[in-house]
């Protein structure tokens, strides 16, 4: 006998309220996420004890990360830090419990609960756009509020606009969501307003961003094209792709020169994209060391030699260069890193049951959505942070949440 789901009598007001919350948090309080995403599980926990109703647990992608989550456990056995990598498998699997009772509040939503979240959604979108658009105009003065910072002062100034990096990620991939949720309005005029927001949200985004962003928009689109194709091509590509990258990105990276080499060879590239490929080369160099167990979740700031600057560049301007700089701003070479490769595998079997996940979803919109901003998540996660930090994976776990939330409403 199936288990009946708990009706989301309080979840429909929790959901609308953090899906408005969410697109302020993401750019100005991204740590903020994680807090909105246990708050909404919480409520969706006190509603399935109260109607005795378990979540339906059996899912795949769920397993998966329990799965990894228990590896990163064991991996205190022999990590540099035990304490970090225990914090980590803690966080790892706090993330699972966070994506299941999300999921499982989605799923309960009738058909007015989704059209308060998509408003509220919508909202905030709209709401997030306006105040970034203000700091473009500003100069950063409401991130400077939030943070602290006397933006009068050149030095502060910058660190408030730097403190947006994160959030405007965020914002580029929840402006593909607020196509599907204008989609799903029934207004004319407010299709058209939704498109507008998105518009505006995208562009803004695209003005405020780095280069990781605009390569993420472009290969957003890309998976968007390639989910376009019939029958199974959509699935075959993408994540035989993702397989391929998760198996073969470490050999890849591993022939790059040394330091000063990367500096002569590529002067005319960004310095940061140099230095990027020096710590991907130093990366993998040392998980040759461990190559199947891994140094232990959460170590890869602990590395040894990962602190010790290297001068490159002739000496009127040189600069210098740290080898391992927190994580390896790569998702796939912090997997080999820290939990080797029976954890890189572990990993990549998540991100391919998101890909077969996506891809046999029923209707186009949400699979050309789908699969745009697991394209953007990809070179974000690619090129920029760490693979482990709470705010991304919450941001994640929100855009799978809206997806479930987001399908047609004569499906509710």
């Amino acid at each position: 006998m199936v288990a009946q789901r708990a009706p989301a009598s309080w979840s429909a007001w929790t959901t609308a309220l953090a899906l408005f919350l969410v697109p302020g948090f993401g750019l100005y309080l991204p740590n903020a996420l994680v807090i909105t995403l246990a708050v909404c599980a919480v409520v969706r926990l006190a509603e399935c004890i109260r109607h005795g109703a378990v979540p339906h647990w059996r899912q795949t992608p769920f397993l998966l990360i329990l799965a990894l989550a228990l590896w990163a456990a064991g991996s205190a056995l022999w990590a540099i830090n035990a304490r970090a990598a225990l914090e980590g498998a803690a966080s790892l699997f706090g993330c699972a419990l966070l994506l299941l009772f999300s999921l499982d509040a989605a799923a309960a939503l009738d058909r007015k609960g989704r059209r308060r979240a998509i408003a509220g959604f919508f909202a905030g979108c709209a709401l997030a756009t306006a105040m970034l658009l203000t700091d473009i105009l500003s100069g950063g003065h409401l991130a400077g509020w939030f943070r602290g910072y006397d933006v009068s002062h050149v030095l502060q100034q910058e660190l408030a606009l730097r403190s947006l990096n994160r959030g405007v990620t965020l914002l580029a991939m929840f402006s593909v969501l607020v196509v599907l949720a204008a989609w799903r309005l029934r207004s004319p005029s407010h299709r058209w307003a939704g498109r507008g927001v998105a518009a505006a949200s995208l562009a803004c985004a695209l003005f405020w961003g780095k280069d990781a962003v605009v390569l993420a928009v472009v290969a957003g689109t890309a998976a968007a094209v390639l989910a376009l194709l019939p029958g199974r091509w959509p699935w075959r590509l993408l994540g035989s792709g993702m397989a391929i990258m998760v198996l073969l990105w470490p050999l890849a990276v591993r022939p790059l020169p040394g330091p000063q080499q990367i500096w002569e060879q590529w002067q005319g590239w960004p310095q940061s994209l140099q230095h990027r490929l020096f710590i991907w080369k130093f990366t993998t160099d040392t998980i040759a060391d461990r190559p199947f167990s891994g140094w232990g979740m959460n170590s890869a700031k602990y590395i040894p030699g990962g602190n010790q600057d290297v001068i490159v560049g002739p000496e009127n301007r040189s600069t210098q260069w740290r080898p391992l700089p927190l994580h390896p701003h790569n998702a796939i070479l912090q997997w080999w890193l820290e939990l080797g490769a029976i954890g890189a595998v572990l990993a990549g079997c998540v991100a391919v049951s998101a890909i077969r996940a996506l891809c046999r979803l029923p209707d186009r919109p949400r699979r050309l959505v789908s699969a745009a901003i697991f394209g953007q998540a990809c070179v974000v996660s690619l090129l920029s942070f760490g693979a482990w930090q709470s705010w991304w994976l919450a941001g994640l776990i929100l855009c799978v949440w809206l997806i479930n939330i987001l399908e047609p409403l004569d499906q509710a």
